[in-house]
C-alpha cells in the first residue's frame, strides 16, 4: 500500500470559461463560452454553451496541451447550433466519453483544454484550459 494513496471521488466537476484571450497569439473576438466538465467513474461529460463567434462554427474538441501551448485533438465535441451557426450548446448526453488511461492522466495533470474553432479562426477562436481533476 502506498504512503499517499490517491483519493477516490464518485464525481468531480469543474467549470471553465472559454475566450480568445486564452490563445497564443490572442484572438480578438467577442465570442465567449462557459463549459462544465464532469468525471463520473470511467466517463467524462461536457456540457455548456458558446456565443458570438466571428465566423460560423467549424469544430469543437478537447485537446491535449498545457496552458498556452497547442496540442493534439483528442475528443470531438458535438454542439447543437443556432440558425446563424455562430452560437450553440453542448448537451451532456451528446458529449459523453469513456476515459482512457492516457486521457485520465492528462486530466489529472491539467493538460487538457477545450477549443472552439470557426471558419475565420480554424485553429481556434475561443479556448479554455481544464484544470487538474
Amino acid at each position: 500500500m502506498s504512503a499517499n494513496p490517491e483519493p477516490v471521488y464518485a464525481q468531480r466537476t469543474t467549470e471553465i470559461t472559454l475566450g480568445g484571450y486564452n490563445h497564443r497569439p490572442m484572438v480578438r473576438t467577442p465570442a465567449i463560452g462557459f463549459m462544465k466538465v464532469t468525471v463520473e467513474g470511467d466517463s467524462l461529460f461536457v456540457e455548456g454553451e458558446f456565443e458570438e463567434l466571428r465566423g460560423v462554427y467549424w469544430s469543437g474538441y478537447i485537446h491535449h496541451g498545457e496552458v498556452g501551448k497547442t496540442g493534439h485533438r483528442l475528443l470531438r465535441l458535438q454542439p447543437t447550433l443556432d440558425e446563424n451557426r455562430n452560437s450553440g450548446v453542448f448537451k451532456r448526453e451528446e458529449n459523453a466519453f469513456l476515459l482512457t488511461d492516457a486521457v485520465r492522466d492528462a486530466l489529472r495533470r491539467g493538460r487538457l483544454y477545450i477549443n472552439i474553432a470557426s471558419n475565420r479562426f480554424q485553429h481556434g477562436e475561443i479556448r479554455g484550459q481544464i484544470p487538474a481533476m
